[in-house]
């Protein structure tokens, strides 16, 4: 049966997990999953190939040439529903704030020192693959993968109305990723150190306002 060509609708679940500097899982509580995504907006940064031209002394082109356009990295904004200090945390790279054993906020971080390796998380993300008025009935999800992203504070403002939390980020190459820790990476094996996307069958994971632990098996 060929794949049914359908849309990519919504966003359900995001998974942010903790890399180093060289992109390797690092080891610890370093995995969270969340349900309170607003929105993902993707803009890949594309630097234009220079253009050249050569005319003659009447003004009539000659020749013309543009070269290649290089794809330099994606950016994102990450809009959130909800305050999730520990997902926030992961992926500025800074301390929670903690009362007793519940985490209850975050400290923001300052710049980092000339020396220090910048906070950096894979990011996944899961939506609905949609074929006319319904979910496709063998590939009703479509996961998205950015092995590697580095993210800031994003404008936000807070007034009467309900507040959403906004981050801006970019991603990097990450050849450590590999399949992703987790066995639900590409099915074919294919090199996502860039990222990637693709239908499948494999439900997103579980949700859970806490942050939990998974070791590195790519």
């Amino acid at each position: 049966m060929a794949v049914n060509c359908g849309v990519s609708f919504g966003i359900c679940a995001l998974r942010a997990t903790v890399v180093d500097s060289a992109g390797n899982v690092v080891a610890g509580n370093n995995s969270y999953v969340s349900d309170n995504v607003i929105s993902i907006a993707l803009r890949p940064n594309i630097e234009e190939g220079a253009t050249f031209s050569a005319r003659n002394g009447c003004g009539c082109s000659i020749a013309r040439f543009k070269a290649t356009d290089t794809f330099n990295w994606f950016e994102f904004t990450l809009t959130q529903a909800a305050l999730e200090p520990v997902l926030m945390g992961f992926l500025l790279g800074s301390e929670t704030i903690e009362d007793g054993s519940e985490v209850v906020g975050q400290a923001f971080a300052g710049s980092l020192a000339c020396d220090e390796d910048e906070p950096a998380v894979a990011l996944e993300f899961w939506t609905k693959h949609v074929v006319g008025s319904g979910p496709d009935g063998t590939y009703p999800w479509i996961h998205w993968v950015f092995p590697k992203t580095v993210w800031r504070p994003g404008d936000n403002t807070f007034e009467e109305g309900i507040a959403n939390p906004t981050l801006e980020g970019f991603s990097r190459t990450n050849a450590q990723w590999g399949d992703g820790p987790y066995g639900d990476g590409p099915p074919d094996g294919q090199d996502i150190s860039e990222g990637g996307w693709w239908k499948t069958d494999v439900d997103p994971p579980s949700t859970a306002c806490a942050a939990a632990a998974v070791t590195a098996t790519s």
